[in-house]
C-alpha cells in the first residue's frame, strides 16, 4: 500500500502540471511570473513540510492558487495598459 507521503507528493506533482500549463499558459503568464509562482509554491510546500512532516494539502494549495490568481489579474491588467 502506498504511503500517505507518496500520495500528497502524486497529488502535489499533479497540482503542479494543471497550473504550469492550465492557469499559467492559459493566462500568457510571462516566464518571470511562472517563475515567481513556482518559488512561491516551493516555498509554501517546503515550509509546511519541516513544520508538520508531511505535505499537509489544505494547508498548500489555497496559497499557490491564490497567488496565480494575483499574477493572472496583473498579467491581464498590463496587457489592458496602453
Amino acid at each position: 500500500m502506498m504511503s500517505v507521503f507518496v500520495l500528497e507528493f502524486v497529488a502535489l506533482s499533479i497540482y503542479v502540471v494543471f497550473m504550469g500549463f492550465c492557469f499559467c499558459d492559459g493566462f500568457g503568464l510571462s516566464p518571470a511570473r511562472k517563475i515567481i509562482w513556482f518559488v512561491f509554491f516551493t516555498a509554501v510546500s517546503l515550509f509546511v513540510f519541516r513544520h508538520l512532516g508531511r505535505f499537509y494539502l489544505p494547508l498548500i494549495l489555497p496559497f499557490p492558487t491564490l497567488m496565480a490568481a494575483i499574477l493572472g489579474a496583473f498579467q491581464k491588467r498590463q496587457r489592458r495598459a496602453p
